[in-house]
């Protein structure tokens, strides 16, 4: 009886040492034969939060009346939760012939809010992790070889990339047609960029009202504005941020530029004037040279000119490809190995090309 009583009580401390020998001992015999994905997708997934957190806490500005707005939910959520809880004691106090159950306490009412707190801001985080381990599942075979940190900054910049999307939505949702890729003056004097029209809708208002838009982007008046490292804008796959920075001037530069097909000089398309569709139509993507400060109108390239082929065309720090925004809003990694037709194909708005036949080739 005594044997069986203790044999109910669970695992010993020996028997966790052992299964937990075993488990490190596998994990080293992983590494050691160079299987660190599963260890990486563990680690990432666990911790991925951080480099989340790292590129959207900059960007963002608190707001009083949004904090207001919250509490005054959270006082109200409480007191209905108070009011149903005293209710419902009442209610079983009149219907119980044995015991009175007790009164509803105030604690009860802070465990449950807080409660729905967690579950509320946990299920934002499980569809996080759900969105980065099928990403991790569904992409290429070839990218399962990946170190951890180019996991991670391939992530971030597929981030980046969706955040400028956005912002380009929300203005065409406001103008009614994307921004111009470049304005010049009458004297062919360039004046401003794609970027720095997106920056209201990418939560720079403040640093967007201090540009003086009458004045050229470089001018002196303007030099401080354009100074701001922004987030968004930087690939954390290229090594050395200080390599990028231009040498004039000590702009920030831009690790990503527009295509210069869509987002043209003093022009601005609007989607329904992308006949090839949405889909099949480049808008931005990574670059890896010559960088341009992201205030620079002249911040754009063909994507014709390939993939990782051309200093001044499109091209990417991470491996075999480069990450580039469609007008529907997705993120694509193309590789560089693209047929060159396809890339043409993709890379003007109204080319009128066939897409559906390129379907397997990129």
């Amino acid at each position: 009886m005594e044997n069986e009583a203790k044999k109910s009580k669970g695992p010993t401390k020996t028997e966790i040492g052992v299964v937990f020998m075993i488990f490190l001992m596998l994990s080293l015999m992983m590494i050691c034969s160079g299987m660190v994905f599963p260890i990486q997708i563990m680690i990432y997934l666990s911790l991925g939060w951080y480099s989340f957190l790292k590129s959207i806490l900059p960007q963002m500005t608190p707001s009083t009346a949004g904090l207001v707005t919250s509490l005054v939910l959270v006082v109200l959520l409480a007191g209905i939760i108070q009011m149903l809880g005293r209710a419902a004691m009442r209610y079983f106090n009149r219907q119980s012939t044995k015991s009175k159950v007790p009164y509803w306490r105030f604690r009860w009412t802070i465990i449950m809010v807080v409660f729905l707190v967690l579950s509320f801001v946990g299920g934002f985080a499980v569809v996080g992790i759900a969105r980065q381990t099928s990403w991790i599942v569904t992409t290429e075979q070839a990218q399962i070889r990946w170190s951890g940190n180019e996991i991670s900054h391939r992530i971030e910049s597929r981030n980046n990339l969706k955040q400028i999307s956005l912002a380009l939505h929300n203005y065409h949702e406001t103008f009614s047609q994307l921004p111009l890729g470049a304005s010049f003056d009458q004297t062919g004097r360039p004046h401003h960029s794609w970027a720095t029209r997106l920056l209201p809708f990418l939560d720079q208002v403040p640093l967007y009202n201090q540009i003086d838009f009458h004045q050229p982007w470089n001018a002196e008046v303007n030099r401080e504005p354009f100074q701001v490292s922004l987030s968004c804008f930087r690939n954390p796959g290229v090594r050395s941020a200080r390599e990028s920075i231009p040498a004039s001037g000590r702009y920030q530069p831009s690790h990503y530029a527009a295509n210069a097909r869509v987002l043209s000089i003093n022009s601005g398309l609007s989607y329904q004037m992308i006949e090839d569709g949405t889909s099949h139509t480049i808008l931005a993507g990574e670059v890896h040279s010559d960088f341009k400060p992201w205030g620079n109108p002249l911040n754009l390239r063909d994507p014709a000119l390939g993939i990782n082929a051309h200093p001044r065309g499109f091209g990417s720090p991470f491996k075999g490809g480069v990450h580039f925004l469609l007008g529907d809003g997705s993120v694509r990694f193309i590789s560089e190995n693209i047929d060159p037709a396809v890339l043409k194909a993709l890379a003007t708005p109204n080319g009128g090309e066939d897409m559906d036949r390129f379907q397997e080739d990129w």
